[in-house]
């Protein structure tokens, strides 16, 4: 190789140029942790609350725990960005993402029961509230604890860091 192509990236990123303005090492992480935390939870919440029928693992849509995770992940972060120009408590920061993200964990229950069992069969909206809300309680408060908590310790470790 030759040119500007024979360099190593592993190398450029290691030597970082002394004019970047913040070092590579210096920038923040909690939104990578808030994004990765909610992901995770979100997943597993769904994947705990989803119905055993009707799921096909080996396609991504746009119902999958995957995907579903990405989308509170990126809300959270910009609901926090305001949350901290506005300075916030930790507590009341963490508790208003964990009942957001509990509707939306609700709501995302609610879609995969109707998109994986309810449209191969005659459910009213009303019924399939019966079979979501029993199958979500649990998961959706035990996830919504430990994003409670693991959100505050994030949270608190990084105004501290500030």
């Amino acid at each position: 190789m030759h040119g500007w192509r024979a360099f190593d990236l592993l190398d450029l990123a290691v030597k970082c140029p002394s004019s970047y303005p913040i070092p590579l090492t210096a920038m923040p992480r909690k939104p990578l942790l808030i994004f990765l935390l909610t992901l995770f939870l979100t997943v597993l919440q769904v994947q705990w609350a989803a119905p055993a029928d009707g799921y096909d693992a080996e396609t991504l849509s746009i119902l999958s725990p995957e995907v579903l995770g990405a989308y509170p992940g990126v809300l959270l972060l910009f609901l926090l960005a305001v949350f901290a120009r506005r300075a916030m408590s930790v507590p009341r920061q963490a508790a208003i993402c964990t009942g957001l993200l509990a509707a939306y964990w609700l709501l995302a229950n609610y879609v995969t029961f109707d998109a994986r069992v309810a449209s191969w069969s005659t459910f009213s909206p009303l019924e399939i509230w019966m079979h979501v809300l029993p199958a979500s309680v649990i998961s959706i408060a035990v996830c919504g604890v430990a994003w409670f908590g693991l959100g505050c310790v994030i949270l608190r470790q990084w105004r501290a860091k500030k």
